[in-house]
């Protein structure tokens, strides 16, 4: 989305593999705001952009289109407890809930007032309410309501 200058270095396709491989492999739970105005925002979460349009009325990921704004009900934050057999540490995920227990998901930060900003800010934009809910481990179901 956002565009290169001539005079930017650019990556080796060694670079860029050993980036994404490394991302993979250890994921780094992190989510921030880059850039805010009444009617956009912009998170990047693990290197993951995703953009809601206020005034196209959708969030997007990249080129794939997350949720309209008609079809989302709710902002969801939930806490996810550490999962020491999976390698994960304890973190919060923003989902955008469109029902029928679907969710799409957003972004993650081991941090709860990076999460809850972006997910509050989500809210806002896309004028649905904030919704703060508790995982319960790897398997667990979250609640739709």
């Amino acid at each position: 989305m956002r565009a290169m200058t001539s005079d930017a270095p650019t990556d080796s396709a060694w670079q860029r593999l050993r980036r994404a491989a490394s991302g993979l492999l250890f994921p780094r739970y992190w989510m921030v705001v880059v850039a805010q105005d009444p009617l956009e925002l912009v998170l990047n979460s693990d290197g993951r952009e995703v953009t809601a349009d206020g005034k196209a009325r959708r969030v997007v990921a990249g080129e794939k289109v997350l949720a309209t704004f008609d079809a989302m009900q709710a902002v969801d934050v939930v806490r996810h407890p550490r999962d020491d057999a999976a390698h994960k540490p304890e973190h919060w995920s923003v989902s955008l809930y469109l029902g029928r227990s679907q969710r799409a998901f957003v972004g993650r930060s081991r941090k709860h007032a990076q999460a809850k900003k972006a997910a509050a800010l989500l809210a806002t934009i896309t004028g649905k309410p904030l919704r703060e809910l508790e995982g319960l481990g790897p398997n667990s179901h979250l609640p739709s309501r």
